[in-house]
């Protein structure tokens, strides 16, 4: 952690919220990593659950400040990273329209951008992702990706928030999404 403050910034502990996972993901007991199963889980369905995307929530959200979670998406071949507004719906497909993302499909070959009222941008990082900084300045509007093994930046989305955004991760993959401690 120290590492981060020297330059600057606040690495920020993001575990996952299980109140919100789709029934077919597992999560670990320690809320840090998820992966898809076909296996239905028993849960609530509550209005803060998705029910259609493969998706879960960090449990904090964020309407100030600077923060960056690092995630190790190794080999899982089909995964999203982003910010979804925490007010936005769960229920059904609609809420991709208010996300801003990178994503990857290993079947596609391809790394993309999405965001808000934005056509979807095409990335083409020199290596395969294994980890990725995700780095949110809301108060200037930036939302920063780096590929944390090459330290190189990805992609840099700006938008001026107006509103508490949470943590956002879509997977399709046996192979788990874990947050990393820094």
């Amino acid at each position: 952690m120290s590492r981060l403050w020297t330059v600057g910034r606040n690495w920020t502990p993001v575990t996952l919220d299980p109140n919100t996972a789709h029934p077919k993901l597992h999560l670990s007991d320690d809320l840090t990593a998820v992966e898809k199963r076909d296996q239905i889980s028993s849960v609530p369905d509550n209005p803060e659950r998705f029910d259609k995307s493969w998706c879960v929530l960090g449990s904090e959200g964020f309407n100030s400040g600077t923060h960056c979670w690092d995630v190790q998406v190794g080999d899982s071949d089909y995964w999203i990273l982003g910010l979804i507004p925490e007010s936005v719906t769960r229920k059904g497909y609609s809420f991709w329209n208010l996300v801003w993302s990178l994503g990857y499909s290993k079947s596609r070959d391809k790394y993309w951008i999405r965001c808000p009222g934005q056509s979807v941008l095409f990335l083409t990082p020199k290596e395969k992702l294994q980890r990725v900084r995700v780095q949110l300045d809301w108060d200037r509007g930036k939302l920063t990706f780096t590929d944390l093994l090459t330290n190189t930046h990805l992609h840099t989305i700006t938008h001026t928030f107006t509103e508490r955004l949470l943590p956002l991760f879509w997977i399709k993959s046996d192979y788990p999404l874990r947050i990393l401690p820094c």
